[in-house]
C-alpha cells in the first residue's frame, strides 16, 4: 500500500456516524449504546517510514524502537536552557562531586521561538509531505515556558525555550488517548526540530460493541474511583495504550474524572465501556509495613523510594506504575530503599520531623530520588482511602526536602506545579519545602493514571549509550519525556528548583553516575519552573 493510501486510513475514520455525537443528554436515556471497535492492522513505523520521517525534517537520526515508536531529541537544543560551568561545586552529602552551573540570565532574555501557527503548519506539511499525517489528527501549538521569579515572586524573566506541536486523535469524534496516540514536534527558536515523538497504530472499523450509557458509565468509574473521589464528568473515550503492549484492537472507555476531598482535581482514570467488559483487578495487597523505630542511615549511597496509593483511591494501576520505576534501578544495580503501596503508603513518610509525627528522614529525605503516585492538588497530596498515618494529607507547609539526602522528588499526581492556586504562585506555594532539594517534578494540570510511566521516567534517567543515541537524559528532561509520553496533548508537565548565591540553580541534573549534577543549592536569589504541554 502506498504511503499516501496507508495516510487516508491511519486511525481511520470509517465508524458509526452516529457515535460521534453522542452526548451526556442523549445517550442517558438509553441503557446502552453501540460504538465501533477498530482493529489494529500494523503499529508503529517501518523503518522506511522512520527514514523517511527523519528526511523530511532533517534530522541528523531517529530511534526507532522495537515496537515501531520513533523518537528523536538534539542534545544540543532540546529544552535546552542557556547556563555557565562555574566549577567544582561543595561536596554531596553521599561524598559525590558536584559541578556547578549558574544560569545565564542575559542569554534566557534573548531566547526567541516561532509563532504557533508557523509550527502547526511546517510540522502538518511536513509529515503530509511524507505520508504520515493521520486524517484524524489535530495540531495544536503551544510555547515551552521557563520562568523565574525572585523570593518576593516578582517575575524576573519568562520565555520559551521552544515551540511544540502535540497533535490530538478521535475515532468518529470521540477522542482516542494514549501512549499509542502519540504525534509531538518541538521546533527550537530557529525552526529546526528539537525533538520529535511518533508512536501511532493503523486501524480499521471491524464491527461493534454495546456500551453503557453515561448515566450507567458513571457507575462503573464510581466503582473503580471508589469513594475517596467524588466523580464530576465522565465522557466517552478510545484508549491507545502503548505500542509495546501489542493489542489487537481499540474499544471504547470511559475517562473518569473527579476531585478530591479538598475540592482538587483528582488523576483521571480510564476504565471500559463495554456492557460485559472486566473492570480493573487489582494486585495483592502488600503485607502490612512493620516500623523498628531505627533510622536506616543510607545517606552513603546512591539509592530510590516510591510510594503510591493504588486502588483504596481509585487508582488501579499504580503499583504496576511504581513496579516499573523500581525495576529501573534494581535492574542496574540501584537499591530500592522503600516501595509502599496503598495502606502501606503513609504521609509522615514525606513530612518533616519539625511537624508531630513526620518522619521523612527515614524515607522521602532518606535517598536520592523518592517517585510518588497517587492523587493531589496545588497544595499537597492525598493519602485518603487508605491511610491515616499521621493524616491523609501532606500539605506543602508540612515539606521540608533535602534537609538529609534527597535531591529529586517527583511527583506523579496532579497540579502541585499549577501556575497559581488561592491567590499563591507555584513559588509562593512550594519554595519553602526547598532545603537542599534540587527539584520538584509534577504537573500543572491534571495527569492521566498511568501503568508505564515509572519505567519510561526510570529508562530515560539511566539508560545505557548505544552509538549516537540513547543517552542518558537530565532528570528533568526525562520527566518531560516520560509525560509526553503517557499523557494526552492537554496534560502539562513541569518542574521547578531554587536559585542559590550567584544565581546557581540545578536545572541541568542528571541522576547520579550518569552526568554533571549540582550542589545542594538553597532559594537564596529565587526559583525557576519550566512547563510544557504533552
Amino acid at each position: 500500500m502506498s504511503t499516501t493510501k496507508r495516510a487516508a486510513t491511519w486511525l481511520a475514520l470509517t465508524g458509526l456516524v452516529g457515535a460521534a455525537a453522542v452526548t451526556s443528554t442523549v445517550t442517558a436515556a438509553a441503557a446502552t449504546a453501540e460504538f465501533p471497535l477498530y482493529e489494529v492492522k500494523s503499529a508503529g513505523l517501518s523503518a522506511d517510514q522512520a527514514a523517511a520521517l527523519q528526511r523530511a525534517f532533517g534530522l541528523k537520526d531517529v530511534h526507532r524502537a522495537e515496537d515501531g515508536s520513533v523518537t528523536f531529541a538534539d542534545e544540543a537544543t532540546y529544552l535546552k536552557v542557556p547556563g555557565l560551568d562555574r566549577g567544582a561545586g561543595k561536596v554531596d552529602e553521599d561524598g559525590l562531586a558536584t559541578t556547578q552551573t549558574q544560569l545565564d540570565v542575559e542569554a534566557l532574555k534573548q531566547l526567541r521561538a516561532i509563532p504557533l501557527d508557523t509550527a502547526a503548519k511546517r510540522a502538518q506539511e511536513t509529515l503530509r509531505g511524507v505520508g504520515l499525517l493521520p486524517a484524524n489528527a489535530t495540531a495544536n501549538a503551544k510555547h515551552t515556558t521557563f520562568e523565574i521569579v525572585d523570593t518576593n515572586d516578582k517575575a524576573v524573566v519568562s520565555v520559551p525555550l521552544d515551540t511544540a506541536v502535540s497533535f490530538t486523535f478521535n475515532l468518529d469524534g470521540v477522542p482516542l488517548e494514549g501512549a499509542g496516540a502519540k504525534i509531538r514536534i518541538a521546533f527550537d527558536g530557529q525552526g529546526a526540530v528539537a525533538g520529535l515523538t511518533y508512536s501511532t497504530r493503523e486501524v480499521a472499523k471491524a464491527g461493534t460493541v454495546r456500551v453503557l450509557d453515561l448515566t450507567e458509565g458513571r457507575n462503573r468509574c464510581a466503582k473503580v474511583m471508589t469513594s475517596s473521589v467524588r466523580l464530576t464528568d465522565v465522557t466517552y473515550v478510545y484508549d491507545a495504550p502503548a505500542l509495546s503492549e501489542r493489542v489487537g484492537r481499540l474499544e471504547p472507555g470511559f475517562r473518569c474524572a473527579g476531585v478530591n476531598p479538598d475540592g482538587a482535581a483528582a488523576q483521571s482514570v480510564t476504565v471500559p465501556a463495554a456492557v460485559d467488559a472486566a473492570l480493573p483487578q487489582p494486585d495483592p495487597d502488600q503485607p502490612p509495613r512493620t516500623e523498628d523505630g531505627v533510622s536506616p542511615q543510607w545517606t552513603n549511597r546512591i539509592d530510590v523510594g516510591s510510594e503510591g496509593t493504588g486502588p483504596c483511591s481509585g487508582l488501579p494501576w499504580t503499583a504496576n506504575n511504581v513496579n516499573g520505576f523500581n525495576n529501573q534501578f534494581t535492574g542496574r544495580g540501584i537499591p530500592v530503599q522503600f516501595s509502599w503501596l496503598n495502606g502501606n503508603a503513609w504521609e509522615r513518610d514525606f513530612k518533616d520531623p519539625v511537624f508531630p509525627g513526620g518522619q521523612d528522614h527515614r524515607y522521602a529525605d532518606d535517598v536520592d530520588m523518592t517517585y510518588w503516585q497517587g492523587h493531589g492538588s496545588p497544595t499537597g497530596f492525598s493519602f485518603a482511602g487508605c491511610s491515616s498515618n499521621t493524616d491523609t494529607f501532606l500539605a506543602n507547609t508540612e515539606a521540608r526536602w533535602g534537609n538529609r539526602d534527597v535531591e529529586w522528588m517527583s511527583l506523579f499526581t496532579c497540579s502541585i506545579l499549577q501556575g497559581t492556586a488561592g491567590g499563591q504562585s507555584w513559588a509562593q506555594r512550594w519554595g519553602r519545602a526547598f532545603r537542599g532539594l534540587h527539584q520538584i517534578n509534577s504537573f500543572d494540570t491534571v495527569s492521566m493514571h498511568s501503568k508505564v510511566h515509572g519505567s519510561r521516567f526510570g529508562n530515560y534517567l539511566l539508560r545505557t549509550p548505544f552509538l549516537w543515541w540513547n543517552r542518558p537524559m537530565k532528570v528533568r528532561d526525562a520527566w518531560a519525556q516520560a509525560s509526553i509520553d503517557t499523557q494526552p496533548a492537554w496534560v502539562v508537565w513541569a518542574t521547578m528548583g531554587p536559585i542559590g548565591n550567584s544565581w546557581i540553580a540545578n536545572f541541568n541534573d542528571y541522576f547520579w553516575t550518569k552526568g554533571p549534577v549540582g550542589p545542594d543549592t538553597l532559594p537564596t536569589v529565587g526559583y525557576w519552573r519550566i512547563s510544557g504541554t504533552s
